[in-house]
């Protein structure tokens, strides 16, 4: 450890200097790294922010608790209270931010677990008081979980303020016996853990639940030993926590524990491990087993017990009956004969209310014990803000258990000091203040008779303290009055104006008890947790010392409250309640009164008092409302409140919800309430940094500045509508408005860590993703796509590299490389039952938003944009989006769609903004921004030189970079297109940086690449005239689906199709094949092939493709069985581009043919090498005849041997194999060419049309469209309606229905036919026509042959589906102008254009 503050060891010092320690302790890492900031012990640091929630942060420090995903350079002294995730998040390995002061086991779990070097941090010995930076700091035990401590702060100078921060605590009683703790009896607040801050939650002490595992499980031993039967019982427990009933168990029933090698590993870092016998990784030894938390079941909002999985464990462990235990706060549901038990079959769960947080009861006894100024409750607070709903409903818990009286004092003296400076330089400040004490001390003399103490205390009070009293009373107070006050306190004027106003309070519950006919008695009657109703603004009683109020010409009321009018009484019903209880409905509730802290008493008098009593702007005139206000006048304020809600609904339509509720008030306020200027001043402000700035002012002040903004004469302030009492989730906030506004900057203008949304070492919110997505999907140009990403990707290069290859993966709208087959397993259903459960809506108003938007996630962002909670939303962040994602691809077996929900519900919960937006969108696997791989590789790429060029110079220059940005732009995709794996290539890049190279990644066998393509061509000639004077090859083209087949070093075969997905599970005998027919020399090699269906009864007879995909596909995580195998296969090899570790991509083909030759021996219809003819370059002329005939011959018998065509490839003159490139090395002639149309190609159906007559029901005919990855868009080509059977129409009626039927045209389809149905792009078909024609209406290939015509297919019709292809990997545009340009022959283009 960096130190340890010990009180056994006389030689430490107590006493430690944060920036000293921190700065020599990162002097002493392995690599040293400086801190941006602090370069000496007497460095200044720069203030606290403001976005620091002050439920972390100790006042008048810069110590945060628990804080460690909000650290800056602000602090260097961090405070960890124990050692779990939601406690320590923002740790890590990384971590250089400051020092983590904690516990001693604690600290060897950060060190071992964490991997945080151990010189950062500092160790306490529990009960000894430390000196931190000149506070006192003492940590006593949190009776929590190992290690768990509370902070005792004191700190430095005369006027001592006292702090307790209880982590996650557990009371006992002992706790007031501890002369730490007895030290801290009225400290200035605590800070809270308010876990159970509810009544409901009054669950039993720890000894007695403890008790009851035990019994329960001395029971079940000794029952099962009696029947001779074993019983398996299971205890859930956290990675940390819950040792104490683990102990107890293995010490009062005599048995060990076991535990798996995670929990065993923690155990033997806090000192439990193996070596006592208690725990054990050996199942077999005992009965009594920990399982992982949630395992038996999900304990919130409710249990609900997993029996399928507890008796997998059962069986799987060799019992016959279970028992398990889940011990949590949250069971607390008792039962008279005891805990709530969950019974089926042979198995049972115990809901234990055995918690590590203190009850309800439990919190309150601390208060009182404690007696603090104030409490702050640390769990439930919305974002930490004390002054949200949450926080201040939770304080009144423990209203009546803090030190009111000081709050009155404090309160008081806030004022007092503020007179004082308003009238005083700070040279006077300082006389005063000595006069005063010489004073106070005058006012207490000890030996001098009653008599000369009044004279003298009469001499001592001065006009000024006359005034000063004055200013805090109301103005009908008389002089004498005034003197009285002054005198009765001592000459306090702060105690004077205290006691005044406690009288005051008392006169008018004293009036308000006489008018409403309600005995103080019973008025004074409060909850347990909380003070009583106030119904005094229900009644037009004055105050009982209130002087006659001469009424103002305009009374403003500035608590608005609904006044009852005088009405006859009438005879009570029978059974009806007191004649004068309040009507809820009649009563409109001010914002200072249901905002405002009720912990204190004074604020207490203020809120009641305020509307009689005010003073105006300049504190001159006191303005006091009339209780004769008549019931017209009442319900004319509640009419100004609508109208300004209506104008801030008004003004959020215009902008299009683009800014949040609280800055449209503040734009209103500005506007004086005329919308249109309000309009005006928005979209002014939206062009200039400066107003941007002044947004963020003004937000951030918002809730502070609530009381001042109420206290003017403004009615519409007033209204309880105008500042919301609950968060709305979709508000945006200041600082997520600048960036999603600076993420589209120029690049030269972004600066990476000003303009982003988070501070250096924290996660990368999902919010800055998503601003990124918002601004994409707005753009239509790929320049600017381009810069946006790379902005997004310099902000986590600057913050959060580790976020880097995440984000990566989410803007691809993927989860892992696509050769690990991993999908998300979850369909549109699922994910609108998650909607429905989190928005609160239902499936029917989805499913019409869904006709409306044609696009689910702008539905749920529509929904979550007018939903209302209590708590906003934990951050989401890059990672968090990440893991979960591959959480829900990993979910499989028995409750399995459960479990995804469960995952689902979690991150669609924590979304703000437009999170909502894109997080759905990738949930159903459209992302929507017309981004992919090509577009974020680039801008990553420009990223890492911006990066390395510019870090730390805010001045930033594209002239002399730009070859070095299409340098490694070209690289990176390159790389990718080689080795399409980002686990592998996005590391590389981010270390090697300007200097990346594609030939750094290693290829290895497991990993697929991109299979080479070749060029469509119209026939023999045209192909020979191509590779004139070129050595070339001709091969058979199979009719089969392409394999690509890996021989790992461990002798495993994994077979990946032309998408890289994985099929191995679909070839058990193909994989046999390579085995067995593979030489020994052969460690490991990549390989590709055509697996091709035959017929070995029928010599080897090969079959076509259709009789192929009839094969069974197996799974993921099993093969086909052999025996059920109906089509053989055979094995056509024609290129391998890796071999034992060498890399073979760039030699010529003839060379790696000889290795194919050299390495496998053939065995006929099972391993053959494609049937090939060779021309030599001597030989290749379009002229020689010979040559000719020879190419006719072999492609006949190509055709006759039920192939497609030939393949013609150039065997020493660019000869290389270039992955995922379709080449001019390789060309194809198919045996359709002589039918007009050169080749079929591979469409995507986009949309349709209802059919008729004999079709009706169905849908004919389909809209066709290829890809063109250039602007990343499906264009059409044609409309198909030939070539269906009717069992197909059946198919696709079935399966273009629900989430894959779009009530809207993608911005991405782009045509000028309107069909009535458009689909999600998913399947490719292969269609054949007549010939290609230029089209008025079809958008393929517009601009590549004809400015503003596209290409169509004439009379088109379908061939069969290609499953193997995804739509991106369709015919390209540039291959259908291709295409059309060799068949020009047959047309001309310009009589066309003329036409």
């Amino acid at each position: 450890m960096a130190y340890l503050l010990s009180s056994s060891d006389a030689s430490k010092s107590l006493s430690i200097n944060s920036s000293e320690l921190f700065l020599s302790s990162l002097a002493s890492l392995p690599s040293p790294h400086a801190h941006p900031i602090l370069t000496s012990a007497s460095t200044p640091l720069p203030p606290v922010p403001a976005s620091v929630p002050p439920t972390a942060l100790i006042p008048g420090s810069r110590f945060l608790v628990d804080a460690f995903r909000h650290a800056g350079d602000f602090s260097v002294a961090y405070f960890l209270s124990h050692f779990h995730s939601d406690h320590y998040g923002g740790l890590g390995s990384s971590w250089r931010r400051g020092l983590i002061i904690c516990s001693a086991p604690t600290a060897r779990l950060v060190s071992s677990v964490l991997s945080v070097p151990p010189q950062l941090i500092v160790a306490l010995d529990v009960g000894v008081r430390v000196t931190v930076d000149g506070w006192g700091v003492t940590a006593v035990d949190a009776n929590h979980c190992p290690g768990a401590v509370q902070f005792l702060f004191s700190s430095p100078g005369p006027n001592i303020e006292r702090y307790v921060h209880t982590g996650d605590f557990r009371y006992a009683e002992s706790m007031t016996r501890d002369p730490n703790l007895l030290e801290f009896v009225s400290a200035d607040a605590v800070f809270l853990d308010t876990t159970y801050c509810n009544p409901k939650f009054s669950f039993p002490p720890q000894e007695e639940s403890v008790d009851y595992v035990v019994n329960a499980i001395k029971r079940v031993k000794e029952e099962s030993s009696a029947a001779g039967e074993r019983v398996l019982c299971l205890i859930a427990a956290y990675v940390v926590g819950k040792e104490r009933i683990l102990l107890e168990v293995a010490r009062r029933c005599g048995c060990s524990i076991h535990v798996d090698s995670r929990k065993m590993e923690i155990l033997t870092v806090l000192g439990f491990g193996g070596e006592n016998g208690v725990f054990t990784e050996d199942a077999a030894v005992t009965d009594v087993h920990v399982i992982g938390w949630n395992v038996l079941g999900e304990t919130w909002p409710y249990f609900r017990p997993n029996f399928v999985k507890m008796k997998e464990i059962m069986v799987e462990r060799g019992y016959m009956k279970a028992v398990g235990f889940v011990p949590t706060g949250w069971m607390y549901e008792t039962k008279k004969e005891g805990f709530a038990v969950r019974v089926k079959d042979s198995l049972e769960i115990h809901l234990v209310p055995y918690s590590e947080h203190s009850s309800y009861d439990e919190l309150r006894d601390y208060v009182k014990f404690l007696h603090p100024k104030r409490v702050i409750p640390t769990v439930g607070a919305n974002s930490g803000k004390l002054d949200s709903k949450e926080a201040i409903a939770m304080q009144k818990h423990f209203s009546g258990l803090v030190d009111e009286t000081a709050n009155k004092q404090e309160f008081l003296m806030a004022f007092h000091r503020r007179s004082t400076d308003a009238t005083h330089s700070c040279k006077d400040v300082a006389e005063c203040s000595t006069q005063h004490d010489g004073e106070d001390a005058a006012f207490l003399p000890a030996t001098t008779s009653a008599s000369e103490q009044l004279d003298t205390l009469r001499e001592n009070i001065t006009e000024e303290m006359k005034k000063e009293l004055s200013d805090f009373l109301p103005s009908w107070v008389s002089k004498e009055q005034i003197m009285d006050l002054l005198m009765n306190s001592g000459g306090d004027v702060v105690k004077a104006a205290s006691d005044f106003f406690e009288r005051e309070r008392y006169f008018f519950e004293e009036a308000n008890g006489s008018c409403s006919g309600t005995p103080k008695s019973e008025k004074n009657r409060t909850s347990d947790h909380g003070s009583s109703a106030d119904v005094s603004s229900q009644h037009e009683c004055p105050f009982f010392s209130q002087k006659p109020v001469e009424h103002s010409t305009k009374p403003v009321n500035l608590t608005p409250t609904r006044v009852k009018p005088n009405t006859p009484k009438k005879e009570k019903k029978r059974g009806s309640g007191a004649s004068n209880k309040p009507k809820k409905k009649g009563r409109l509730t001010s914002s200072t009164e249901s905002g405002g802290r009720k912990q204190s008493t004074i604020t207490n008098y203020f809120i009641r008092a305020s509307d009689t009593t005010s003073k105006s702007a300049t504190g001159d005139k006191v303005i006091v409302e009339a209780h004769q206000n008549n019931l017209e006048s009442d319900y004319q304020l509640t009419d100004i409140a609508k109208t300004q809600d209506q104008s801030v609904d008004q003004l959020l339509q215009i902008v299009d919800g683009g800014i949040s509720r609280e800055y449209a008030v503040s734009l209103l306020e500005k506007a004086k309430g005329d919308v249109t200027v309000a309009v005006d001043i928005f979209y002014s402000s939206s062009e200039s940094d400066n107003v941007i700035v002044d947004k963020n002012i003004v937000l951030q002040n918002m809730q502070n500045e609530t009381t001042d903004k109420c206290s003017n004469t403004d009615l519409a302030c007033d209204s309880s509508q105008a500042i919301p009492k609950m968060p709305n989730l979709h508000a945006q906030t200041s600082l997520a408005q600048t960036d999603s506004a600076n993420i589209s900057l120029p690049i030269e203008k972004y600066l990476p860590i000003e303009h982003a949304c988070w501070t250096e070492g924290q996660p990368a919110p999902y919010l800055h993703l998503a601003h990124t997505f918002d601004m994409v999907e707005k753009e239509k140009g790929k320049i600017k796509t381009t810069a946006i990403f790379c902005n997004m990707f310099r902000s986590l290069l600057a913050l959060s590299p580790d976020d880097v290859l995440p984000a990566v993966y989410l803007c691809t709208n993927k989860i892992s490389p696509e050769h690990e087959n991993m999908e998300l397993n979850i369909g549109g259903s699922l994910v609108v039952t998650a909607l429905e459960e989190s928005l609160g809506t239902s499936r029917s108003k989805i499913h019409e938003m869904y006709k409306t938007y044609g696009d689910l996630g702008s539905v749920a962002q529509e929904c979550r944009q007018n939903q209302t909670l209590l708590a906003p939303p934990r951050p989401l962040s890059i990672r968090d989006v990440y893991s979960t994602l591959r959480k829900l691809s990993a979910i499989s077996g028995s409750g399995s769609a459960r479990r995804r929900k469960i995952l689902v519900l979690h991150l669609i919960r924590s979304c703000r903004e437009m999170e909502m937006k894109f997080l759905v969108r990738t949930l159903v696997r459209n992302l929507r921004i017309g981004a992919m791989m090509k577009t974020i590789l680039p801008a990553l790429a420009h990223a890492v030189v911006f990066d390395r060029r510019y870090a730390g110079d805010p001045v930033l220059s594209l002239e002399g970079v730009k070859s070095q940005l299409q340098g490694l732009s070209t690289k990176v995709s390159e790389a990718y297109n080689v080795i399409p794996n980002l686990d592998l290539l996005i590391p590389s890049l981010l270390r090697e940086g300007a200097a990346f190279s594609a030939s750094s990644l290693a290829m290895v066998s497991g990993t697929p690449i991109p299979p080479m393509l070749a060029r469509i061509t119209n026939g023999l000639n045209q192909s020979l005239k191509a590779f004139s004077g070129k050595s070339f090859t001709c091969e058979y083209k199979y009719d089969g689906q392409r394999a690509q087949i890996h021989r790992l070093l461990d002798g495993s075969v994994r077979i990946f199709s032309r998408q890289m997905k994985e099929s191995t599970s679909r070839f058990p005998d193909l994989v046999n094949i390579i085995k067995d027919l593979c030489r020994p020399e052969m460690s490991s090699f990549i390989l590709d092939a055509e697996v091709v269906g035959i017929d070995r009864k029928k010599g080897n007879k090969l079959m076509s493709f259709q009789e192929l995909s009839s094969r069974e596909r197996g799974n993921k995580h099993s093969s086909i069985a052999i025996e059920n195998i109906k089509v053989d296969i055979c094995v056509f090899v024609f290129d391998i581009m890796f071999c034992n570790g060498e890399r073979l991509l760039d030699r010529p083909l003839r060379q790696r043919r000889k290795y194919i030759q050299d390495l496998f021996q053939e065995k006929p219809g099972y391993f053959e090498l494609a049937q090939q003819l060779t021309v030599e370059a001597s030989e290749a002329s379009p002229d020689n005849s010979r040559t000719l005939d020879r190419m006719n011959t072999f492609f006949k018998k190509a055709c006759e041997f039920s192939c497609e065509g030939i393949m013609l490839k150039t065997l020493d003159v660019d000869a290389g194999y270039s992955a995922s490139k379709r080449c001019d090395s390789w060309l194809k002639v198919k045996r359709d060419y002589v039918e007009g149309l050169g080749d079929s190609l591979d469409l995507v159906p986009i949309g349709a049309w209802y059919g008729n007559g004999r079709k009706a029901g169905w849908y004919s005919p389909f809209l066709m469209a290829c890809y063109n990855p250039e602007t990343e868009e499906f264009q059409s080509v044609c409309r198909v309606m030939s070539g269906f059977s009717d069992e197909f129409y059946k198919e696709m009626k079935e399966f273009y229905s629900g989430e894959r039927i779009l009530f809207k045209k993608p911005v991405y389809y782009k045509t000028d036919e309107q069909p009535e149905v458009w689909f999600s792009a998913e399947q490719v078909w292969e269609v054949r026509g007549a010939d290609l024609t230029l089209s008025p209406v079809h958008h393929a290939a517009i601009g590549l042959v004809h400015p503003s015509r596209g290409i169509s297919v004439r009379m088109p019709r379908y061939i069969r589906s290609v499953p193997d292809r995804s739509p991106e990997d369709c015919s390209a545009a540039a291959d259908i102008a291709t295409m059309f340009k060799a068949q020009t022959r047959k047309m001309d283009v310009r009589s066309e254009d003329a036409s």
